[in-house]
């Protein structure tokens, strides 16, 4: 068995745990935290990207979805940008094939 190097992250062992329980896509927001992007802004960015990838169903998951852009984007989202969101990602969501 090999074990792969312990990558210096200059984060603390809790902030590290907190990564793993409880952002919604670990793996991305540590990646990011890798290519220098500061650990809050990680957290809002990964936040946002796992929110969009699935259409809301509900006013809540919309309400939360807004929320969401406006931090990540720091703007309010345009009845155009959901749009062009249903048109690129959402309508071709069920013709894409994921391994």
């Amino acid at each position: 068995m090999t074990d792969s190097p312990i990558e210096p992250l200059d984060l603390l062992d809790t902030d590290y745990a907190d990564i793993l329980a409880h952002s919604s896509d670990p793996s991305f927001e540590l990646q990011l935290v890798r290519f220098g992007v500061d650990a809050a802004e990680a957290r809002i960015k990964t936040n946002f990207l796992t929110l969009v990838r699935q259409k809301p169903e509900t006013p809540e998951q919309w309400a939360t979805l807004t929320e969401a852009w406006e931090e990540a984007c720091e703007n309010k989202p345009t009845v155009e940008d959901f749009r062009l969101l249903a048109e690129f990602l959402w309508e071709n969501q069920e013709s894409v094939e994921v391994d």
